[in-house]
């Protein structure tokens, strides 16, 4: 398998995980807290949109808005009873209700689904580009044949319209630029008179739909299982310290790097070494902490 299908694949992973990881670096951003349950609403997502295309049935696109809402309100009601009446105690209390939180959710999920994947019935049209000529340079064939699926086109779409959709969040209304005021100070944004409460709540809502719509994609590209959010969050919160905790664009660059690194590291590696690939996306988190400590887009913080 050539250079150029291992950078598809890298592009198809990073971008599924760029849209799990704005929301996750959100939350620790606005909310300040690293939440290790949000792997879990991946799985809540990617269930209600298997349910709402299987047994309504819908089709995809509106399964997919049904199971952005439904992880939307999970996340909002969640935050509701575990995260906000603790929100004062720190970060740490926060972090271990999460931790709890996420084992007692994958656990009711079990319960409710059992332990068997299920797999989106999804067009699998193939466009096949051949025919190009093979340039080969050293052992890699850096053009050789390549595909990309249906589903490929679907996640790395989806992804664009996230990302100009966060950005005109970010940049042309009250609620993204009130985002971004309490991200960068806020008790000063609760002094200009902004309602914090609220754009908590938005935070979590918005946050809890990327999340579905993550789950619903990921489902799609491998299948729905309980374990579906669980297996992605080490990379989720690789990507987001990588690209500096608390930005949404730097979380984007961090996944598309984590992705990469994945996807290649797994077709070059020899397959003795198959399990390295997770390791090899964290020994580049490092590298580029050691020479950038707060991540590719994160502020440097200045000693007083």
């Amino acid at each position: 398998m050539g250079l150029v299908q291992n950078v598809i694949f890298g592009l198809v992973q990073g971008s599924y995980i760029a849209i799990a990881a704005i929301g996750f670096t959100m939350i620790y951003g606005i909310v300040n807290m690293i939440n290790f349950a949000y792997g879990e609403y991946l799985t809540i997502g990617a269930f209600v949109g298997f349910v709402a295309a299987t047994a309504l049935p819908l089709p995809l696109p509106a399964a997919v808005l049904v199971a952005m809402a439904g992880a939307g309100v999970v996340s909002l009601l969640l935050a509701k009873a575990f995260f906000t009446p603790i929100n004062h105690t720190g970060p740490v209390p926060m972090l271990l209700t999460s931790i709890g939180l996420g084992l007692v959710l994958r656990n009711v999920i079990r319960l409710g689904a059992g332990r068997s994947a299920r797999r989106f019935d999804v067009d699998t049209v193939t466009y096949q580009f051949r025919g190009i000529p093979e340039v080969p340079i050293g052992p890699v064939d850096l053009l050789g044949d390549f595909f990309v699926t249906s589903e490929h086109l679907v996640v790395i779409g989806s992804a664009l319209v996230v990302f100009l959709a966060l950005h005109a969040l970010l940049t042309r209304t009250d609620v993204g630029i009130a985002m971004r005021a309490m991200s960068d100070d806020v008790d000063l944004a609760r002094v200009r008179g902004i309602d914090t409460q609220l754009i908590r709540n938005a935070v979590w809502v918005l946050a809890g739909m990327l999340a579905g719509l993550a789950g619903v994609l990921l489902g799609v590209q491998t299948n729905v299982s309980v374990s579906t959010g669980f297996s992605q969050i080490l990379q989720i919160l690789a990507a987001a310290i990588l690209g500096g905790a608390g930005s949404p664009y730097g979380a984007i660059a961090g996944a598309y790097v984590i992705g990469l690194v994945l996807a290649l590291s797994t077709a070059f590696l020899p397959a003795s070494m198959t399990g390295v690939s997770s390791a090899m996306a964290f020994l580049v988190l490092v590298l580029v902490l050691l020479v950038k400590p707060s991540g590719i887009a994160g502020q440097e913080v200045r000693e007083a």
